[in-house]
């Protein structure tokens, strides 16, 4: 477990040139925890979209600790560049809306000039 969360505090710097894929496909149910939370630390920190769909999609995970990162990481998360107007942003904050009030989420949304 050390090496895995010693692991990921190294990478964290270069999160961004890791690749995604691999990385989501150790946030699945069936990987052990401590790898499920390194894989989603280095996805959270790639920032974006990327963080967003990672982290609305472990709001349903049955680990209670991986939940609760995710949705910390749902509320702090702010739109890029590269979002602005993306269309599954929208999609994504309507997932996780019962994080936010039906202000901040319209706040949320135009932010990211997200429509719906």
């Amino acid at each position: 477990m050390s090496v895995v969360r010693e692991t990921a505090l190294a990478l964290l710097p270069c999160a961004r040139d890791l690749p995604g894929d691999w990385l989501l496909e150790r946030t699945g149910s069936e990987r052990p925890p401590h790898v499920r939370l390194g894989a989603f630390r280095l996805l959270d920190a790639q920032g974006g979209i990327t963080a967003l769909r990672t982290a609305v999609g472990l709001l349903e995970d049955p680990d209670v600790k991986l939940r609760f990162w995710a949705g910390r990481s749902v509320q702090r998360w702010s739109p890029t560049a590269d979002v602005h107007g993306d269309g599954e942003v929208a999609e994504l904050l309507d997932r996780s809306r019962h994080l936010f009030s039906d202000h901040e989420l319209r706040l949320r949304k135009w932010e990211a000039g997200a429509r719906g």
